[in-house]
């Protein structure tokens, strides 16, 4: 099977005739935190008979309290590519999946004078938590978008408010992948998150989100932006990319992580 096939299907193969649906609260956040704007909306998807074409629907809750919608078809004849799926509605981006949930949307390289950023995604049974984090022309962090949602419904379960911390070391089980889609086997190292420390940005969100990442982004200095996410006393999940210092992407890590205690 080809890289991109593995790729769509670690994407799209759950999806079937009837809509998958993600209800979800969206907050956006200014590089300090500030909360600049927050709806709700819902992520639905469905797939023709062959899984050749998935339809995308995105439903936003305005403040009158009727749906706005968008509709997006996403062909696998044409939005398939080695690099990654196309997104009609965002072409400069690509989206890369290990499957059982762990995606991420990336930017295929970082361009001086034009905005920048990934969205990662973590899944945990019917949650699922998205971080976008986004550069602007200018190459500085323009603001954090933050996305907690359910399967099916609304869920008046509240998120959690308390700030995650991670220091320390850590054993891992991570998954490489590269930019021609590629995934390495399963391998286990230990991992150090003190680390990042003097180089990054270190940011804590609701739903036991911790974010690393540096404030400004160059063309001659290698890029990693990182996001983990807090599963139990001891476990983490884990995405960080990868990008050289001529701005071309050149992995993606995917990792579930244990306390080294």
């Amino acid at each position: 099977m080809r890289n991109s096939d593995e790729n769509w299907n670690n994407l799209f193969g759950e999806y079937a005739v009837d809509e998958t649906a993600w209800y979800g609260d969206w907050t956006v956040y200014s590089p300090n935190q500030i909360v600049i704007s927050s709806k709700q909306a819902i992520r639905g998807f469905r797939s023709n008979s062959g899984n050749t074409v998935i339809t995308h629907m995105n439903r936003y809750v305005v403040a009158d309290g009727n749906i706005e919608e968008k509709t997006w078809q996403i062909e696998r004849a044409t939005c398939n590519q080695p690099d990654g799926v196309v997104h009609p509605a965002m072409p400069f981006m690509r989206a890369l999946s290990f499957g059982e949930g762990a995606t991420a949307w990336i930017a295929p390289r970082f361009v001086p004078g034009k905005s920048f950023g990934v969205e990662f995604f973590f899944r945990n049974n019917n949650w699922r938590t998205s971080v976008a984090i986004v550069y602007g022309e200018n190459g500085c962090l323009d603001r954090i978008v933050h996305i907690q949602e359910h399967l099916d419904y609304f869920s008046d379960k509240p998120l959690s408010l308390e700030a995650s911390e991670i220091s320390g070391n850590w054993i891992e089980k991570k998954r490489s992948m590269t930019a021609d889609l590629s995934i390495s086997p399963e391998e286990a190292i230990q991992l150090s998150f003190d680390q990042f420390s003097s180089h990054h940005k270190m940011i804590s969100l609701p739903s036991n989100l911790i974010l690393m990442l540096p404030e400004r982004v160059n063309i001659d200095q290698p890029i990693q932006i990182a996001a983990a996410q807090r599963t139990a006393e001891h476990q983490l999940k884990y995405f960080v990319a990868h990008y050289a210092v001529t701005g071309a992407f050149t992995s993606l890590i995917s990792a579930s992580m244990q306390r080294n205690v």
